[in-house]
């Protein structure tokens, strides 16, 4: 596969996938250096219908491409001075608004991940009379599940339900198996 690219002064040159063998692609991504894939955005669909979309950072002189959730800055700046909020690295909470809700009945909230690699670990449910956890692993949780699995269970290995939707930098952490 090959993919031709044009720039402004430059007549030519090539991105893409070489293989001797057989491929089976389903993304691939291309870019430059002044091109940002944030890792924030996630909407909310609530059980009446209604769309919430949670932790967007506001950023200015910003072209956004709302087709893949990714953004070009417009001068030669780094991507921090697009903005006015710091990032944490630490857990962010987000409030959704009173829902109404009648006792006894099934609910059905769906999360969905706009931006790629976004992660979202767990959610609290409450209400007046109490809390519910919904827990999403992270690295270290599965790291940690992964090492009881083989050091206290003697376990040749885990499995993972749902490959793709992982933290990325889980295969960094596992440590390599033969």
């Amino acid at each position: 596969m090959r993919f031709t690219a044009s720039l402004d002064g430059y007549s030519g040159g090539y991105a893409g996938i070489q293989s001797d063998g057989r491929i089976l692609c389903e993304l691939i991504r291309l870019g430059d250096a002044w091109t940002y894939e944030p890792y924030e955005r996630f909407d909310v669909i609530f059980p009446d219908g209604t769309r919430t979309e949670y932790g967007r950072l506001e950023r200015t002189g910003v072209t956004w491409d709302s087709e893949f959730q990714v953004f070009t800055v417009n001068s030669d700046v780094e991507e921090a001075s697009t903005r006015s909020q710091d990032i944490s690295m630490d857990y962010d909470f987000f409030h959704s608004e009173l829902l109404s809700l009648v006792c006894g009945n099934d609910y059905s909230v769906k999360i969905v991940p706009k931006d790629i690699n976004v992660w979202i670990s767990r959610l609290f449910l409450g209400d007046a009379d109490g809390f519910s956890i919904l827990y999403y692993q992270d690295v270290d949780s599965l790291v940690y599940w992964a090492n009881e699995a083989t050091y206290r269970w003697k376990l040749r290995g885990i499995a993972i339900w749902s490959l793709g939707q992982e933290d990325m930098r889980l295969w960094e952490a596992l440590p390599k198996q033969i």
